[in-house]
């Protein structure tokens, strides 16, 4: 385990380094921060060099990167472009905000996934059988932006049990409806792929011979079933939970949620370089960091996985 580990390790950084690579220069081809700061009417030439000269993109662009990756080295991620503040600094403060919304959430998605998926196998073509392929079959088809105005319309405004959005942080209330919407969809991926694995368990010949000895049918189903069809039901969590994290900016910016998401949207309304790439970084170090511990959760769900 320890040598597979460490070999997964020497490749995180190689990895980093060229997602960033290729944001950098996907950046720098779809516009300058220029435009953004300067509007529409795009301000005189000695404006427009100033600003360029302030902010280093007069440089070339091979200068460019090399000082960026000197800085980053560094530990400096560049300063945002509009309030010249480090981006460390304004990613750490909305980092626990992202993380707490996405644990939550893909805390609640895993339990109501599982739970789902494996009494839909249990109870294969029955009416609960048939309800949660339905439930699960809308949910995935839902865009999430769409279900979050939704849960906004009927429980904020319609009802008033809970605040419309997240700003200002008014307590635990404001965390209920980005948390709902953003574990639906990856709590429908998970039952189903539940579901599917378990009934692909439930075929196996040694669940027959379980079945045999005059096991009850909940010994075999919780005690045999359920672990060995948790190999691909991890894969989907670890997958979902990087997606959460990257990808909770649509419920972020529909709740006012003050996370990394929604900072990320308007970064890249404004072309604000640093912030983005800086943002980069952090999905992409999450995506590995959790793939390594789904790889190594699969040794202790079913031993027979070796890493040489």
């Amino acid at each position: 385990m320890l040598p597979y580990l460490v070999k997964r390790l020497s490749l995180v950084v190689p990895t980093i380094l060229a997602v960033l690579v290729i944001t950098f220069f996907l950046l720098r081809a779809s516009g300058s921060p220029v435009d953004e700061i300067l509007g529409e009417k795009g301000g005189t030439p000695e404006q427009r060099r100033m600003l360029e000269h302030e902010l280093g993109l007069d440089r070339p662009l091979a200068r460019q990167f090399v000082d960026y990756f000197a800085r980053l080295f560094r530990g400096d991620m560049g300063t945002i472009v509009s309030t010249r503040t480090p981006v460390a600094r304004e990613l750490a403060r909305r980092l626990p905000n992202t993380i707490k919304l996405a644990f939550a959430a893909m805390l609640l998605a895993s339990v109501v996934g599982v739970a789902s998926g494996v009494l839909s196998a249990r109870f294969r073509d029955s009416a609960l059988d048939v309800a949660v392929r339905f439930v699960t079959f809308c949910f995935i088809s839902t865009p999430i932006f769409w279900f979050g105005i939704m849960l906004i319309f009927v429980f904020a405004y319609l009802l008033g049990w809970v605040p419309a959005s997240a700003t200002g942080q008014g307590g635990w209330t404001t965390l209920v409806l980005p948390i709902v919407a953003l574990r639906l969809r990856p709590a429908s991926f998970i039952a189903r792929v539940t579901r599917s694995s378990m009934l692909e368990v439930l075929r196996q010949d040694y669940i027959r011979t379980e079945r045999a000895k005059g096991l009850s049918e909940r010994l075999v189903i919780y005690r045999h079933a359920v672990r060995n069809a948790m190999i691909p039901v991890v894969t989907v969590i670890a997958l979902n939970f990087g997606l959460l994290l990257a990808g909770a900016l649509l419920t972020e910016t529909v709740f006012a949620w003050p996370g990394i998401g929604r900072y990320v949207v308007r970064a890249v309304g404004m072309r604000d370089y640093p912030v983005v790439q800086g943002c980069v970084m952090f999905f992409a170090l999450i995506f590995v960091v959790v793939n390594l511990i789904a790889d190594v959760l699969y040794v202790y769900i079913d031993p027979r996985i070796k890493y040489k």
